[in-house]
C-alpha cells in the first residue's frame, strides 16, 4: 500500500468518525481510539468484489487445521492484550475491574473503526468476551469476575459455552447434565455438542442440573469448568462442509470447586438466559461486509448465468433490499441503549441474517444449476456450496427458527402463548 493510498483512507476514516460518533465524548473517545488503531494496524482493504479475482471468501465457518486454528487464537488474544494495555479492551467493562466503564455506543464506535483495520480475527475470542464475560458480570460474584472475566479481556483466557447437548436439541431446559454435591465442590458427568473454540478453551461456561426432582428450569444450575480439568475430553466434529469449527465435549468426573457456580443452585436458567441474549446478539451483529459483498458476486454471476430470466432478477433484487434491511434495523437498535432493548427484540436480527444467507445461497443455487454440487474447479462456483450449506449452521446457532420465532411472536408481538401441552 502506497503512502498516498493510506492518507485516503484515513481521510475515509476522519469522515466515518463524524458520521458515527454521536457527541463530544464520543467524538473525542473516537479520535483516541483512531490514533490506537493508526499506531497500530494498517487500513484493511476491501474484500474484491471483481469477478474471478482472489479467492472466494464463501465459507460462513472457519475452516482450518489445528495448527491454523491455534495459530489465530493466539494473535487474537496478543492484539486482545494490545488493546487492553491501551484502554480499548474492555470499553464497556466495570470500571474497577479494569473496564472502561463507558456505554454502549462508544464500544460500538470502536468496533465500527477497528474494523477498517487489518487486525487479527476476533472469533476464537469472541464467545468470550462477547457473550460469556457479559454474563459472568451480571450473575457472577467480584471474586469471579476479577479472577476470571478479566483475564478474558486482558487477551490471556479464552472461554466457551457448554450449553447444547445431544439429547436436548432447542430444549435447553432438558439438559440432563448433572453435577452432584462432593466434598469441596461438584462433580460434573454429561456430554455437551457444537462447542465452539473448545480444544483451546481455559473455562467453560456449563449449564448442568443440580436438582433432578425440581422443575426443568428450577433444576438447572451454572458453573465454570477449567477445560483442562481431569475428565473432561473434547473431540472435533466433522462438518458436511469439511471442516470441522465445533466439537462435542465429554464430562467424566470432573470436580469443580465450590467458589466456581454463578449465582445460587437452581439459578442457572436466568444465567443462560442472559448468555444466549448476547450469542443471539452477535450472531445478529456479523459483519455485513460479508452479506454485501456475496449480494455484489452474485449479482456478477447473475450476470454470466441467468438474468435474461426476469424472475431471477427480481429475486436477487429482493436479496439485495433483506441484507440492506436487515443492516439498517441492526444499526437503529444499536443506537438504543441496551437497557432499553429487550433481548427478545435482538432475536429478531439473528432471525433476518439467517434467511439472508439461505436466500444468497439459494439464488446462487438455481443460477448454478449442477455446478452448484459438483467441483469442476471455476472460480465462483462450487464455493457458493459452502455458503448455502454453513447457512444451514445458522439457522441453528443461537437457537433454532422455530423456537426464535415463536419466542418473538409471544414477546415482542404480543401474540397468544402456545398450550402447554403442544410444547
Amino acid at each position: 500500500m502506497s503512502s498516498s493510498e493510506f492518507v485516503i483512507d484515513m481521510q475515509e476514516l476522519e469522515s466515518l468518525l463524524d458520521e458515527t460518533a454521536g457527541s463530544d465524548g464520543e467524538r473525542e473517545f473516537g479520535t483516541a481510539a483512531l490514533a490506537f488503531l493508526r499506531a497500530h494496524a494498517q487500513p484493511k482493504p476491501p474484500l474484491s468484489t471483481t469477478w474471478g479475482v482472489g479467492p472466494e471468501h464463501l465459507e460462513l465457518f472457519h475452516e482450518t487445521s489445528d495448527d491454523e486454528e491455534r495459530a489465530e487464537a493466539d494473535a487474537a488474544l496478543a492484539w486482545q492484550r494490545t488493546k487492553f494495555e491501551a484502554g480499548f479492551g474492555w470499553i464497556g467493562g466495570p470500571s474497577e475491574h479494569g473496564g472502561g466503564g463507558y456505554p454502549d455506543s462508544y464500544d460500538r464506535l470502536f468496533r465500527i473503526l477497528e474494523g477498517r483495520f487489518d487486525v487479527p480475527d476476533p472469533s476464537p475470542i469472541r464467545i468470550g468476551i462477547g457473550t460469556v464475560g457479559p454474563a459472568l458480570v451480571l450473575h457472577g460474584t467480584s471474586d469471579i469476575v476479577e479472577q476470571f472475566v478479566r483475564p478474558l479481556y486482558e487477551g490471556k483466557s479464552i472461554a466457551c459455552q457448554l450449553f447444547s447437548e445431544p439429547g436436548a436439541g432447542s430444549d435447553l431446559a432438558g439438559v440432563s447434565t448433572t453435577a452432584v454435591p462432593v466434598d469441596g465442590g461438584w462433580q460434573v458427568n454429561g456430554q455437551k455438542v457444537w462447542t465452539s473454540n473448545a480444544t483451546f478453551a481455559d473455562i467453560g461456561l456449563a449449564l448442568v442440573r443440580t436438582d433432578p426432582s425440581a422443575g426443568k428450569h428450577a433444576g438447572l444450575s451454572m458453573l465454570l469448568v477449567d477445560m483442562r480439568s481431569p475428565g473432561v475430553e473434547v473431540r472435533p466434529i466433522q462438518q458436511m462442509t469439511g471442516g470441522a469449527s465445533f466439537t462435542e465435549v465429554f464430562l467424566a468426573d470432573v470436580h469443580v470447586p465450590a467458589g466456581r457456580m454463578i449465582g445460587e443452585p437452581g439459578a442457572g436458567w436466568s444465567v443462560a438466559t442472559a448468555t444466549l441474549a448476547g450469542e443471539r446478539k452477535a450472531v445478529g451483529d456479523r459483519s455485513h461486509e460479508n452479506l454485501t459483498r456475496a449480494v455484489e458476486l452474485l449479482r456478477h454471476l447473475g450476470d454470466a448465468e441467468g438474468f435474461d430470466d426476469a424472475r431471477l432478477r427480481r429475486r436477487w433484487a429482493e436479496v439485495a433490499i433483506g441484507v440492506r434491511a436487515s443492516r439498517l434495523r441492526q444499526q437503529g437498535l444499536q443506537s438504543v441503549p441496551a437497557e432499553y432493548v429487550a433481548p427478545a427484540e435482538r432475536t429478531a436480527d439473528k432471525l433476518l441474517t439467517a434467511a439472508n444467507l439461505a436466500a444468497i445461497g439459494d439464488l446462487a443455487a438455481d443460477l448454478l444449476g449442477p455446478r452448484f454440487s459438483v467441483d469442476t474447479g471455476e472460480w465462483g462456483t462450487f464455493a457458493w456450496n459452502k455458503w448455502r450449506m454453513g447457512a444451514l449452521g445458522y439457522r441453528i446457532a443461537g437457537g433454532t427458527e422455530e423456537i426464535l420465532k415463536t419466542l418473538v411472536a409471544e414477546r415482542v408481538l404480543g401474540l397468544p402463548r402456545e398450550p402447554k401441552e403442544l410444547r
